[in-house]
């Protein structure tokens, strides 16, 4: 039995509901074999999302998916309350379907907050077309998960690897400098961002984004400062999915406090033998205080989700 209690905040339901790679190609998924996944592995929720299904698609159809998709997450989460959470999907490239479905996800349905993909429909996050839905984000003070996507061009670019290997650090690590260079992330500052796997390879680069974007930034940036970019970009809070190892513990321990950090897992696109050892590896990295740790497995999460936190108490 775990010392810590584990709060997942990154795994998918495989529905066959919206756009993405056909369900033969993906991992078998049902919520028996998730919790038994879970139990196995010490997890005591996960949070559930799929922020693509609706981006893509014709404006009536994207709305379809995004209402058919939140009403089967959170149906899951009302069967089982306590070992699920739920984000919204959202229609993102339409700005009032996406206002309705904000209201009708976090207002009816009751979910724990709102997933989103780096880029949609290869528009980055931080665009003014985005502007409408995260300024009622930021009205709130939501949490907002955001998950990497490919670019349309990204086959071209991908050296024949999957795209999760290569081409999801890359696409998660442009949006954040995007939300940071824009203006967008100290503008709506009140949303509480996730991003996904670490910051792909953002802690990597934070030094070369301090020395360099004065110098060779594109003029629609801000002018930011060195200071000033270290902090916009420290504002996120990271999930640790696939980034347990030494050297990526210590690059993102470098950007952000272990107040920012949180578990993530990715059921059921990690390898099973993968998942209990990820956790392992952040409970015996050794800068960890038991504290610290205390805050990574659940406390931040509880944080970001406080009706989740009401539901576990």
């Amino acid at each position: 039995m775990r010392q810590y209690k584990v709060i997942d905040v990154h795994s998918h339901p495989v529905l066959s509901i919206g756009k993405g790679a056909p369900l033969a190609r993906q991992p078998k998924w049902s919520v028996d074999r998730a919790l038994a996944l879970m139990d196995e592995s010490g997890i005591a929720c996960s949070i559930l999302s799929v922020p693509h299904a609706a981006q893509d698609a014709d404006e009536h159809t994207a709305a379809d998916i995004a209402r058919r998709v939140n009403e089967t997450i959170a149906e899951i989460v009302c069967k089982y309350p306590t070992r699920f959470g739920g984000l919204a999907t959202l229609p993102s490239r339409y700005p009032e379907s996406t206002l309705r479905e904000l209201e009708y996800g976090l207002d009816t349905l009751k979910m724990d907050g709102v997933a989103t993909s780096s880029n949609i429909h290869d528009v980055y996050l931080g665009d003014r077309a985005f502007d409408p839905w995260f300024a009622e984000l930021d009205r709130r003070g939501a949490t907002l998960f955001i998950h990497p996507w490919t670019l349309s061009s990204a086959s071209t670019m991908s050296l024949g690897l999957k795209f999760a290997v290569l081409e999801f650090m890359f696409d998660t690590t442009r949006a954040l400098v995007n939300l940071v260079l824009t203006g967008a992330k100290a503008r709506f500052a009140r949303i509480k961002m996730i991003a996904a796997h670490a910051g792909g390879t953002l802690p990597f680069l934070v030094p070369r984004l301090e020395s360099l974007e004065l110098y060779t930034g594109h003029s629609d940036h801000l002018r930011m400062s060195p200071e000033e970019i270290r902090a916009s970009l420290a504002s996120f809070f990271f999930d640790l999915t696939a980034s347990t190892s030494n050297v990526q513990l210590t690059g993102v321990l470098d950007l952000v406090p272990t107040s920012q950090m949180l578990i993530g897992v990715d059921i059921p696109f990690m390898p099973e033998r993968a998942i209990g050892a990820a956790i392992q590896e952040v409970e015996q990295y050794r800068a960890f205080s038991s504290a610290d740790l205390e805050l990574i497995t659940h406390r931040n999460a509880e944080r970001l989700f406080p009706a989740l936190a009401t539901r576990l108490a």
